[in-house]
């Protein structure tokens, strides 16, 4: 990231959704876990052994636990352009320079009806970075191509991209 002045800097973080999952996820290997070991019922048509059952479960749970501790969304304006970064899946922050951005907005969207979810998401609609929520800012690239950027604080971006010149 270039050395300037940074004017909007947002790091977001999981929400209840994806605790919400963790905790639909552990509950189904806890009902997995007490169905075979405790009245020695296979769980589905392919049983793993009692241990390979708890082994999975915590794999998979703590797998989850981790990528919920370190996803994090963050995002940095200045004079020059965006930044942004998706942790852990984007180590390195994908820059767009003011120069390559025809129009930049606000507005609301719908993750799973646009996007088909969240995270960092290709659809038909352009590329979406979306952490939560439903208001994002609209990116319109001068090859016509678009970038949904999620944010939790759309009044204070919009203030500061007023005050850059870049939403009229």
């Amino acid at each position: 990231m270039k050395k300037s002045k940074i004017y909007f800097q947002e790091q977001q973080r999981q929400g209840v959704l994806g605790w919400l999952i963790l905790i639909f996820v552990i509950s189904i290997f806890v009902i997995a876990a007490i169905k075979q070991i405790g009245f020695d019922k296979q769980f589905d048509d392919q049983p793993k052994s009692d241990l390979g059952l708890i082994v999975t479960a915590v794999v998979v749970s703590l797998s989850i636990v981790l990528l919920l501790v370190f996803s994090k969304l963050q995002t940095y304006i200045n004079a020059q352009g965006i930044y942004i970064r998706y942790l852990p899946f984007q180590f390195k922050y994908k820059f767009i320079d003011w120069n390559t951005i025809e129009k930049v907005y606000l507005r609301r969207y719908n993750p799973i009806t646009e996007f088909g979810g969240w995270g960092i998401r290709r659809s038909l609609r352009g590329t979406a970075y979306i952490m939560k929520g439903r208001v994002g800012l609209q990116i319109v690239l001068m090859n016509r191509k678009k970038i949904l950027l999620g944010t939790q604080e759309p009044e204070y971006m919009k203030n500061i991209l007023t005050k850059l010149g870049k939403i009229m």
